[in-house]
């Protein structure tokens, strides 16, 4: 069976017909969830392969489930043949002609990368000029790292995105850079910050969150607000608040749901709604999490 590599090569900013490129077996996708420069996908497949060809995006894969599988791999006219377990990793950097067989059963979840999403990091994080910094291929890895960043964007790709787009995008900025710091011409070139934000820039940020807390608010638009890239304003709003921006947006909800709580007329799950949050379950998980009560016992003091 072939790849469909015109459908597969689409902007990924709009929905992509996976299923028109990826064959056979149970699949779900995050086209859904209007993530910026990246998107996932999780299938099961049977055996098949395709020839060479290459692709206008980066794409990381790691190996899920218990099945073992046979994968004969040519990149860039190198060859390798190895057998893939749970948790294994392959990377196919755009452009890198490439052809692909398995020989068995399998689940697999794939993460693809714009060109613009991995070069926009690297612009302000990197000493080199971007055009010449490229990911290379990898033919089998085992990474804890991308096991968990992995694990984390596919729960939330299962739960379509329930936890929204602020905290996806930070998870695939942090594998970006990940990607680039040990998979890639560049390693060991990223630059490294330790300022924090300016002040008024992390205020603009502090403003702009509050302002729009009941939204889905995107860490591209916070990172653009601030004239920067998504990596360095999560990194540098650490340094200043102590928490990630997402931590911190989860807060603010919490203490908006405190106030509301009060009013004893409004519904736990239009306050949960009204707070940012994807529904009540949502609202009740972090709601704990952070006063260590639920909503209903923390209106009952």
């Amino acid at each position: 069976m072939m790849f469909d590599k015109k459908t597969f090569t689409e902007n990924l900013s709009t929905p992509v017909n996976v299923e028109d490129v990826i064959p056979g077996g149970h699949i779900v996708l995050s086209s859904g969830q209007r993530w910026q420069g990246f998107q996932c996908n999780l299938h099961h497949h049977q055996p098949y392969g395709f020839d060479e060809t290459s692709f206008e995006i980066d794409i990381l894969t790691l190996s899920l489930g218990n099945t073992i599988h046979t994968l004969k791999q040519i990149k860039d006219g190198k060859r390798h043949e190895d057998v893939h377990e749970k948790n294994d990793i392959t990377l196919n950097p755009a452009y890198v002609p490439q052809s692909q067989y398995w020989d068995s059963e399998c689940h697999i979840f794939n993460v693809f990368f714009e060109p613009w999403f991995i070069k926009r990091v690297i612009a302000d994080s990197a000493s080199h000029n971007p055009e010449r910094i490229e990911l290379l291929p990898i033919f089998k890895a085992r990474d804890p790292f991308i096991e968990h960043i992995g694990q984390a964007l596919l729960c939330e790709l299962q739960t379509e995105g329930l936890c929204g787009r602020l905290y996806a995008e930070s998870l695939a900025t942090a594998l970006a850079v990940h990607l680039l710091r040990q998979y890639s011409t560049s390693k060991r070139n990223i630059r490294q910050y330790e300022d924090g934000l300016p002040r008024y820039k992390l205020q603009q940020a502090l403003e702009y969150i509050n302002a729009h807390i009941e939204q889905d608010i995107q860490l591209a638009d916070l990172a653009e607000l601030l004239d920067m890239s998504r990596y360095y304003f999560v990194r540098l709003f650490k340094q200043s608040m102590g928490v990630t921006p997402y931590q911190y947006v989860l807060q603010q909800r919490v203490e908006r749901a405190k106030v509301l709580l009060k009013q004893w007329e409004r519904a736990i799950s239009d306050i949960a709604l009204e707070c940012g949050f994807a529904n009540q379950s949502h609202f009740t998980k972090h709601f704990r999490q952070f006063t260590g009560v639920t909503a209903k016992a923390y209106r009952q003091r």
